[in-house]
């Protein structure tokens, strides 16, 4: 089966709250108030002080409500939306970590910032988030690993 790469257009929200990555409750506060938005989150990421949230364009219009509703749950939290991203969803690659390896460090050596990145094991599915501007260049670049058929 053909490998196939799907582009959806999102947008990256940022939560930013002291030491929030070792406050269990306020992160699980922040997947509720999403769950009670209705807003399926994509992709995430988590640094000491921030949390990231990749949420689909189309579910943009949930996100005002969204925010007013965790500035109510959770004091001192900051929230920046950071624009819009585009999530390449490359599917049936037949991953394991080296392939994995290639396709991200190809897009790095190549000066392409990768705002998020999944792997779904189950799904045998790598969701890689970059710049809108970078799509195309993206795109030629894991295609062409993928047409390579890599196997290391």
């Amino acid at each position: 089966m053909e490998s196939r790469i799907r582009e959806i257009s999102a947008i990256r929200v940022t939560i930013g709250r002291a030491k929030l990555a070792r406050d269990r409750k306020s992160v699980l506060k922040i997947f509720e108030v999403l769950e009670k938005c209705l807003i399926p989150c994509e992709c995430m990421a988590i640094n000491i002080d921030w949390l990231a949230i990749v949420v689909r364009k189309t579910e943009s219009g949930k996100i005002d409500g969204f925010i007013a509703m965790l500035k109510q749950e959770l004091d001192a939290t900051t929230i920046d939306i950071n624009g819009e991203v585009r999530l390449l969803y490359i599917e049936q690659g037949r991953f394991n970590t080296r392939r994995i390896g290639i396709i991200i460090s190809s897009l790095s050596i190549q000066d392409i910032d990768i705002n998020m990145q999944r792997y779904v094991r189950c799904e045998d599915r790598l969701v890689v988030g970059v710049a809108v501007e970078e799509v195309s260049r993206a795109h030629r670049i894991i295609r062409g690993i993928l047409d390579a058929d890599y196997h290391i």
